[in-house]
């Protein structure tokens, strides 16, 4: 996990939020992406992720997903031009949800690359 935490406080800067939930988020989607095999669609932060995270944090799933979702907001509101190109692997036109920046996320953290790197590298990943 220190690898995902330091990733997003690159993006969102090392004072402004707590991001062990949302680094914790990253974290179980990589193993459900990439240990368990389960495709990208049929992953549901709202009950395969989040309440992983609130059982390994021992809060409860709505502060664990409220605070996740803040912090998934700080990222997004950073990720202009630059760090969108670095994490992402492009810029995007219109503004990801949560779950996409999480699942960018695992992957930057999973493959040290960039979302959009990956998948044209890689598109059976998207199945």
């Amino acid at each position: 996990m220190e690898k995902s935490e330091r990733i997003i406080r690159t993006i969102i800067g090392a004072e402004k939020a707590n991001t062990h939930a949302l680094a914790l988020s990253v974290d179980v989607m990589a193993d459900l992406l990439f240990r368990q095999k389960i495709p990208m669609d049929d992953i549901y932060v709202g009950s395969d992720v989040y309440p992983v995270v609130a059982k390994r944090s021992g809060k409860s799933l709505t502060a664990v997903t409220r605070q996740i979702e803040r912090t998934a907001n700080l990222c997004l509101d950073a990720l202009h031009s630059p760090l969108a190109k670095q994490y992402i692997g492009r810029t995007t036109s219109a503004r990801p949800t949560p779950r996409m920046l999480i699942i960018y996320l695992a992957f930057y953290v999973h493959f040290d690359k960039p979302f959009f790197e990956v998948i044209q590298e890689h598109p059976s990943l998207l199945f």
